[in-house]
């Protein structure tokens, strides 16, 4: 949904918040002013995009409501854009003011007045709005279908509702889930700050590497070291685990040999999260036996402490990849580093140097807030664990 955020510049950092959040959910935010031109093509810009708007959201303080106040000016455009705002506007409480100062035009409209959380009230508040408008799209098509309308709508949903894309990409024969190029919330401001980030299209396989195909690749090369606990891992009902005990280097080795390469970590959170800032790979809901291995105590991976990849189908991602969550960690391809360049939004690759690689992803024997899609953890890539293994990416064929 296309979203008009009206607020005055002293709110900035109160409604930025709101921004993301808005974002997380898909809809098109209207939000920085700061970037067009002043004059005439100023005030006609702005007029363009409250008229294009489809939810006009007036964030209300005393600032908004001075005399003189650019807010105003905006909110006279929505006024004669919509006669009768119902449905087409939301007046948000952002900061305590009289009822008296309110407009008579917002009053016609419940003021919501956030409790707590402000940006998940707003959030929450523009979803319903959102859901309430769908199914009067849906009532009013239904009345009037005609064979044209049947061909779209049958488009639309096979679009929605399709299976993720599956493809095998490379020499290994792996399932790879292609993930779609735009941009995600990346970061929850407790492992990384919160930003916004655009990646290209990838593929990224739908599973963790197996122990069955790393042995076809340790076999076909011939000189590359075994993990530790391969003698473990060798037996036949363990093909189908994850091959854990390698290095950085090694699971480099292995995607290149299999023509693809490792993700990065900013492609592994989005397809790990999706578009709508989930905290896990299934959503928010906290981690569970039937959505992911986690918590176990075993003196031994391949015995008692990893599962065979794919089984935990109610963990999957929003784009349908499996252990994300759990069972082995994940090395990624980029240097660790605390702190991230400002700026670095499109497709970052993290330092071009450092000590430590990034581990995502959380592994067997890992308690369950270890297992959140934002967790970082790094390490030597020398460092073989009995926790972490890997999966490869590849970029889009054009």
């Amino acid at each position: 949904m296309r979203v008009f955020l009206s607020y005055s510049s002293e709110d900035r950092k109160l409604v930025e918040p709101i921004y993301l959040s808005l974002r997380a959910q898909g809809h098109t935010v209207f939000f920085d002013r700061a970037d067009l031109p002043p004059g005439e093509e100023y005030d006609a810009r702005i007029r363009e995009a409250i008229e294009k708007s489809q939810l006009f959201v007036f964030m209300l303080s005393p600032d908004s409501l001075k005399s003189g106040s650019y807010t105003l000016t905006e909110l006279s455009i929505a006024q004669k854009t919509w006669e009768y705002p119902g449905g087409r506007l939301l007046p948000v409480v952002l900061r305590p003011m009289g009822l008296d100062q309110v407009p008579a035009y917002l009053k016609a409209i419940t003021l919501l007045e956030p409790e707590g959380n402000v940006a998940a009230s707003v959030a929450d508040a523009v979803h319903r709005i959102a859901v309430a408008r769908r199914r009067t799209v849906l009532k009013t098509l239904a009345k009037g279908l005609i064979v044209a309308s049947i061909v779209c709508a049958g488009a639309y949903v096979y679009w929605v509702k399709r299976p993720p894309n599956l493809e095998t990409a490379g020499k290994d024969g792996a399932p790879a889930v292609v993930i779609p190029a735009g941009n995600f919330i990346m970061g929850d401001d407790e492992e990384s700050p919160l930003r916004e980030i655009y990646v290209d299209g990838f593929y990224i396989d739908k599973y963790e590497v197996t122990v069955s195909r790393y042995a076809k690749f340790l076999k076909t090369t011939g000189d590359v070291k075994p993990p530790d606990h391969w003698e473990e891992a060798s037996l036949a009902d363990s093909n189908e685990l994850p091959v854990v005990g390698v290095d950085w280097h090694d699971a480099e080795a292995y995607c290149r040999w299999a023509g693809k390469r490792l993700p990065t970590e900013a492609e592994w959170e989005k397809a790990a999260r999706g578009t709508d800032g989930r905290r896990y790979p299934w959503g928010n809901d906290e981690p569970t036996s039937a959505r992911a291995n986690f918590g176990k105590s075993s003196g031994s991976p391949y015995k008692g402490g990893l599962s065979p990849v794919g089984i935990h189908d109610t963990g999957k991602s929003p784009y349908g990849v499996r252990d994300l969550a759990g069972n082995a960690s994940e090395w990624v391809a980029d240097w660790f580093a605390e702190n991230f360049v400002r700026g670095d939004v499109r497709n970052p690759k993290g330092p071009e140097s450092g000590k430590e690689k990034v581990i995502r992803g959380g592994g067997w024997d890992d308690p369950p807030d270890r297992v959140k899609s934002t967790r970082r953890t790094y390490a030597s890539p020398t460092t073989r664990s009995d926790d972490v293994g890997f999966r490869c990416a590849m970029d889009l064929r054009r």
